[in-house]
């Protein structure tokens, strides 16, 4: 009769047990693997948890035993080290770092299914035409090369997409997984497709559309697949539990939403690059626009820069006017479409071709306010404007959703003289209908993204059933559409103007990345930038597109005012449902942390929502050379304290 082996391991559980805990000491009758998930008692209830250590020796004190070990193979080495690495450099608690990277419902017993493309309608043609003179260089310089991650900027249209799919080809025909990341699920479907038509069979999908019964038979297909495969999906797609990764591609890089808003606060690029050191992959940050932490880590040598300067098939560059719209004959009788705008997208109509209006904003109006004593609808909540939506005729706040019905008569003064003000994409779709009876239009913001619609809203942009195409950001992010002729940007001042160190990054990749949605067939494009501020530098470069232009005038600024990449930035946050509370609290911390000689402290200061769902927020920026000094401030203090390295924003 053979005798259970008795093993001592370490296991840090899904439970939040503080934010340095290496987590706790177990018994096991069995052996177990570092990387195998276990549930294990912790107090009174049961926790998932992942096995860290085995080598433990026997403990001094009494010990529990791991309850189960779930019947999932263990996780690969370089994810537990990535784990790790999360959990230090972005001073996240185990439970945060684990509860991102296991997928939900990992217990449930679910039938065996290929998780592959899923639902997805949208099909496109397999991508073998012939690489560029530039691409063909590019290839060669990632696949021969020795440095780690590489910088592709490449203008719109310079065919990026077409080498990621030849280095996925290189590293699957090597045995390696490869993994494409994109920054928003509006992309999905087109990138989806381009790749499935490729390496069919090979693709795994990876985003929030999935349901989690799909997450979940997604990531399992990945922990136990035997060949090579291609995730696709934004930046939690890094997590997957891929054996052997051999490229990892960041697409359109520049994008805000590869930083994660909550706990743990990663980005995917300082996160991938720890991943492609722990699998040896080459890390690909594609963009026309990138960051300028990844301009300046190029001019330093710390990445390699590959440049793409033309259009595929030698097509030009969209030609972009400027709108004047403080001049009351160019803005003519429409509240938000100037007369050259109308005008372009009448010819383009007539032409059957397609137009895209960009608007950079949500909801149908901006605020509701009274004529007659100037009072604008707030929040109760908030305090912020409330937000018409024409189709649930609503009011609607977007910090805490709160609802109401529009008012007859104003709350202050009783006169029934309330209009709404400013404009979002459905009252944009009412103004065109009225001037375009005849044209088919179609939205695309965040309130209409339904992901299991998008598919056949790209059939229908594919296939000219569209003639305009309304939306926000998401229209801006590598929409490829060859019939698209005329960009309108419907007010460029949004971003440029809000209280932020990188507002005029934010709009400079804007502005150039929706332009570069037009032009890419046979009709040069052509782009129209309504502002109020036409001789702003950023606009200016903007429509002349001078990329590298505008990153050495924004370079300089940052360096002089004390900005990353030259400083790193801590962002402290505290909220409490006093006001006075919350000044006090972060009034008290500002003063300790003013004493540092090795940080510069901005604030306490109300944060860009000050009040939001009840809660008064404050918050402290902190600045120093060098980023180990914010960590520990960070680990200084309470739990209250919210804490952001490495913010994009400061609002």
């Amino acid at each position: 009769m053979s005798v259970a082996t008795k093993q001592y391991v370490l296991v840090a559980p899904l439970t939040y047990t503080g934010m340095t805990s290496e987590g706790f000491t177990y018994e096991s009758e069995g052996e177990v693997a570092v990387g195998q998930v276990v549930k294990v008692p912790l107090g009174q209830r049961q926790s998932l948890g992942v096995v860290i250590a085995t080598d433990v020796a026997m403990p001094k004190f009494a010990t529990k035993m791991v309850s189960e070990v779930l019947d999932v193979a263990p996780l690969p080495r370089h994810l537990m080290e990535l784990a790790a690495w999360v959990g230090s450099y972005y001073y996240a608690s185990p439970k945060a770092v684990w509860q991102t990277l296991l997928p939900a419902g990992i217990t449930r017993k679910r039938r065996a299914a290929k998780a592959g493309v899923g639902k997805e309608a949208f099909t496109l043609s397999k991508q073998d035409q012939p690489l560029t003179a530039e691409q063909q260089a590019a290839f060669a310089a990632i696949s021969t090369g020795s440095d780690t991650t590489y910088l592709v900027q490449g203008v719109t249209g310079s065919g990026k997409t077409r080498l990621y799919l030849e280095l996925t080809s290189a590293q699957l025909a090597a045995g390696k997984s490869a993994v494409i990341l994109i920054p928003e699920i509006a992309l999905t479907p087109q990138l989806l497709a381009l790749f499935e038509a490729s390496f069919p069979g090979r693709i795994i999908a990876f985003h929030s559309g999935l349901s989690e019964a799909e997450k979940h038979k997604a990531w399992q297909r990945a922990l136990e697949a035997t060949e090579p495969l291609v995730v696709v999906g934004p930046r939690s797609g890094l997590f997957l539990p891929l054996a052997a990764v051999g490229l990892i591609v960041i697409d359109e890089c520049h994008e805000t939403s590869y930083k994660q808003e909550q706990n743990p606060r990663y980005h995917a690029i300082a996160t991938a690059a720890k991943l492609a050191q722990l699998t040896g992959a080459k890390l690909v940050l594609g963009s026309a626009t990138p960051g300028l932490p990844e301009v300046y880590a190029a001019e330093i040598g710390r990445i390699t820069l590959l440049k793409l300067t033309q259009r595929i098939a030698g097509r030009p560059l969209p030609t972009a006017t400027v709108v004047d719209m403080r001049d009351r004959q160019v803005r003519g009788a429409n509240h938000f479409l100037s007369t050259p705008l109308i005008g372009a997208l009448r010819e383009t109509l007539g032409h059957g071709r397609q137009s895209l209006l960009f608007l950079n904003r949500r909801g149908s109006a901006s605020s509701q306010i009274c004529n007659h004593c100037g009072t604008v609808t707030l929040c109760p909540r908030c305090e912020l404007p409330l937000t018409f939506h024409a189709d649930e005729l609503k009011l609607i706040c977007h910090i805490c959703n709160y609802r109401s019905a529009p008012a007859a008569v104003c709350p202050t003064c009783g006169h029934a003289e309330l209009r709404y003000l400013g404009g979002g994409t459905k009252r944009i779709e009412a103004e065109i209908t009225a001037l375009l009876p005849n044209a088919r239009l179609a939205r695309l913001d965040r309130d209409s993204a339904d992901p299991k619609l998008l598919p056949q809203l790209y059939k229908d942009l594919h296939s000219g059933t569209i003639d305009i195409l309304i939306g926000t950001q998401m229209v801006a992010k590598g929409l490829d559409l060859p019939d698209l002729d005329t960009v309108g940007v419907i007010n460029a001042d949004t971003v440029l103007h809000m209280p932020d160190f990188s507002s005029a990054e934010r709009t400079f990749q804007l502005l150039a990345q929706v332009a570069g949605r037009s032009g890419r067939g046979a009709v040069p494009g052509r782009v129209f930038i309504q502002t109020h501020t036409p001789d702003n530098p950023t606009i200016q470069t903007a429509a002349k597109g001078d990329f590298w232009a505008f990153t050495q005038t924004e370079l300089g600024q940052r360096r002089q005012l004390g900005y990353p990449p030259y400083r790193f930035l801590l962002k402290l946050m505290f909220g409490h449902k006093q006001q006075a509370t919350a000044i006090s609290q972060s009034q008290a911390v500002y003063d300790n942390l003013k004493q540092n000689p090795r940080i510069k402290v901005l604030g306490p200061a109300p944060a860009f929502h000050e009040r939001a769902g009840g809660t008064y927020h404050w918050q402290i920026i902190a600045k120093a050379a060098r980023r180990s000094v914010l960590l520990e401030i960070a680990a200084s203090l309470p739990n209250t304290w919210k804490t952001d390295i490495d913010p994009l924003n400061v609002l």
